[in-house]
């Protein structure tokens, strides 16, 4: 599959079968530390977290987090993520050039995975809930998390359609010259 149809087939996957296989998880790690960053300053950090009960606590983390605003039903949306999933920490360096960096190395995972059939999702933290999984995974001072990375292999279909309403209509996000001007 080549750049433009993984662009554009890219969705977000919330079910796994099977985790990726360690090679293809270095391979995909590898291919987001090739993205672009700001001075050339790499500001990345990747850790594969294998240890089941680390897992299960960033899972809680981020079921208790997301229930405040949707409930039961998305605790166990969240939850499920972290099942039958390869889960990979983005981490960036902090400053002014890191995140971005860190998120451009992101989507090139989930690009190369979608290239190869491999569903991700990523997960964002924030407040008290982005403090604990910091702690939990050693993150040093100097850096902070950027993103969790759930990828496998996708449980059913490949959606063909986002989840969750519709898109946008094309170019109705377009502006010339000024926010609000639509006009060539």
């Amino acid at each position: 599959m080549d750049v433009w149809e993984a662009i554009e087939k890219r969705r977000t996957i919330r079910a796994f079968k099977f985790p990726v296989p360690m090679e293809m998880l270095r391979k995909l790690i590898w291919l987001g530390s090739r993205a672009p960053s700001a001075s050339n300053s790499q500001p990345w950090e990747f850790i594969i977290i294998e240890d089941r009960d680390i897992i299960n606590e960033i899972a809680e983390q981020k079921g208790t987090m997301e229930g405040q605003r949707g409930g039961k039903r998305r605790i166990a949306i969240e939850k499920g993520l972290y099942q039958n999933s390869s889960v990979v920490a983005v981490c960036n360096r902090k400053g002014i050039f890191g995140p971005a960096g860190a998120w451009m190395a992101a989507e090139n995972m989930a690009l190369a995975a979608t290239g190869k059939g491999i569903g991700c999702v990523m997960s964002i933290f924030g407040g008290g809930y982005k403090d604990v999984v910091e702690k939990l995974l050693k993150i040093p001072d100097t850096h902070e998390l950027t993103t969790i990375m759930c990828l496998g292999t996708p449980e059913g279909e490949w959606p063909t359609v986002r989840a969750v309403g519709e898109d946008r209509p094309d170019f109705s996000w377009l502006h010339f010259n000024t926010f609000g001007n639509q006009e060539v």
